[in-house]
């Protein structure tokens, strides 16, 4: 497995070269960067092209990334899979079936990480967050042009903060407490496993495909 921060390379001229096998690319949001590294398929060849967090906030921003982190995976003629969601940008369906990459059949990180029919997605009382979206939530604020106020404002109408842990590596107590303050919300923590994420993964690996 390899991982890069340069969307807009060719990092597979040499593998070409060579006559190796080309790895499947993942274009993946930072948010989920531990809980993709953790659940990665044993022996799967892939190559993870990370994009910043929080892109979702300017869409004009996030189809810029997506597009070139896709135009820079295409000259290695393998497989390109997509881990944005398909609630990450509204057209990111079309998008992607004009880009020839496999999407990731979900709404967002979160259903990924539950599944659809968990009954805290439900709860229009209950934010659900990652331990990686917590920490993104500096760029998350200036990608959207909030301040503090703007954040409580926003974040108000929510009766708690649910952050799920997977066990890799969760918040701090520091970090708990930095983001209640911030946020105004309480701010809980829920234990999960991988295993729905890991199954979806799996899917979408077996299912990228050659642009």
């Amino acid at each position: 497995m390899r991982t890069s921060d340069k969307a807009g390379r060719n990092p597979y001229r040499r593998i070409l070269q060579e006559g190796k096998t080309v790895p499947t690319v993942v274009i993946a949001c930072r948010v989920l960067e531990k809980e993709l590294l953790h659940s990665i398929p044993s022996g799967a060849d892939v190559e993870i092209v990370w994009l910043e967090a929080g892109l979702h906030a300017s869409l004009p921003r996030l189809e810029e990334a997506l597009g070139a982190a896709i135009a820079g995976a295409k000259p290695s003629g393998g497989k390109i899979a997509l881990l944005y969601g398909q609630g990450c940008h509204p057209e990111i369906g079309s998008f992607l079936e004009k880009q020839g990459a496999a999407a990731f059949p979900v709404k967002n990180c979160i259903e990924a990480l539950l599944g659809k029919d968990a009954p805290e997605i439900r709860d229009t009382k209950t934010m659900i967050m990652t331990p990686g979206w917590v920490r993104a939530w500096p760029a998350i604020m200036e990608a959207l042009g909030w301040n503090e106020v703007d954040v409580r404002i926003n974040l108000g109408r929510y009766e708690r903060i649910l952050v799920l842990d997977a066990g890799i590596e969760p918040l701090s107590d520091e970090e708990t407490l930095s983001f209640f303050d911030l946020v105004q919300v309480s701010v809980e923590v829920a234990k999960i496993d991988l295993s729905v994420f890991r199954g979806l993964l799996s899917d979408l690996l077996d299912e990228g495909r050659t642009p």
